[in-house]
């Protein structure tokens, strides 16, 4: 640990490249089913609406997935703990939860993407505001740390908690983009709030940190009430809107590396980006193969929760070093050309669980301040 790292609080993170301390990892400890709530189907509605028998809402993951997902979680573990990295772990969940609020009910998620319900900026932790009812309650899992980060002087504050109650969601992204979704919302249990109308939600992937600047991608007025929100609330950062890049997440679209010098799936992103971030130097990561994933077939599903871009959702040791998945040798390879070093970590289950490496972690140190990389 440097002297200058050292002498900063509990929480000290502005960015996604400069020297990473400590991490906190998820768990995925009794991660035995999805809920398919109306929730759920809207978010990731992009990739895939689950193919389930009628009337059916668990869809259950064998667990030799389970098992064989947390071998691969422990090996990222060993990997950042080589790197000289702390790593913290949320709370282990004893046992499969369900959850109701007075409008709905769900089978709770365990903490393992634990970049959604949460954004670090600066020495602020920021609990966001979940899409999914099913994680309403999944940073309890994590609050023993906050209360840890807290204690020792971080600032704590949280979104407030969304109802997600019927109507809650807005739709507007999938009509723009001409997918009815009728169906799910018309078949949605939970009750309406009357009055209630579209309310703040939000995930703190759904933001990438450059020192001073904020990149904040909103696609509907959900999201644009919870940029609302952080600009009143977190003073001293300048948030950038990106206009609907993504329907939610974009840490598998644009990756920043190191100052002028970032991961795109796609020039034609570059349109949303800041004017100022497309000079920047540019890799557009090699095609994936297909076959690279798992085939559920047997299991008697199919499920990609994500795109086959998942494999960009990687995790900056320092502005050098880099973790990727090492089923994605074609990353491997280029980011090695351009002098990176990589370490390869496996991860087989990133498209039935809904996350990559960057999604699993949530960085609580990095060495950078509030600098300026925009001006």
């Amino acid at each position: 640990m440097t002297q200058a790292s050292a002498s900063r609080g509990p929480v000290h993170s502005y960015d996604e490249w400069t020297p990473l301390r400590e991490v906190i990892l998820g768990r995925a400890d009794h991660y035995t089913a999805h809920d398919l709530d109306a929730s759920f189907r809207l978010f990731y509605l992009e990739n895939v609406t689950p193919q389930t028998q009628a009337g059916e809402r668990l869809l259950h993951v064998p667990g030799q997935i389970v098992d064989e997902l947390n071998e691969d979680i422990a090996g990222l573990s060993e990997a950042l703990s080589g790197c000289g990295v702390t790593v913290r772990r949320p709370a282990a969940p004893g046992k499969e939860v369900d959850i109701k609020s007075p409008y709905w009910e769900s089978r709770a998620t365990p903490p393992l993407n634990v970049r959604d319900n949460t954004i670090v900026l600066g020495d602020t932790i920021v609990e966001t505001a979940p899409h999914v009812r099913g994680r309403v309650f999944e940073n309890d899992m994590l609050k023993p740390l906050f209360q840890e980060y807290f204690e020792g002087g971080a600032n704590w504050v949280s979104m407030p908690r969304p109802a997600l109650a019927r109507g809650s969601l807005d739709d507007a992204y999938f009509r723009r983009h001409g997918l009815d979704v009728t169906e799910i919302t018309g078949a949605d249990t939970a009750l309406p709030i009357e009055g209630l109308g579209h309310e703040i939600v939000f995930d703190g992937a759904q933001c990438m940190r450059l020192g001073r600047d904020v990149l904040v991608n909103a696609a509907n007025a959900n999201h644009h009430l919870a940029l609302r929100w952080l600009r009143t609330n977190v003073p001293g950062l300048r948030f950038h809107l990106l206009d609907a890049i993504a329907d939610s997440h974009i840490d598998s679209i644009v990756v920043p590396l190191r100052p002028g010098l970032m991961l795109l799936r796609d020039p034609k992103y570059l349109k949303y980006l800041p004017e100022a971030m497309r000079s920047w130097d540019v890799i557009v990561p090699p095609p994936m193969d297909a076959a690279a994933f798992p085939d559920y077939s047997d299991f008697g599903f199919v499920v990609p929760l994500t795109s086959l871009y998942i494999d960009m959702n990687v995790l900056s040791i320092d502005e050098e070093t880099v973790v990727v998945n090492s089923l994605y040798p074609g990353l491997i390879k280029v980011l090695e050309e351009r002098g990176f070093t990589v370490v390869p970590v496996r991860h087989r289950h990133r498209q039935l669980f809904g996350g990559g490496f960057h999604c699993f972690t949530l960085d609580v140190r990095r060495d950078g301040g509030r600098e300026e990389y925009l001006s």
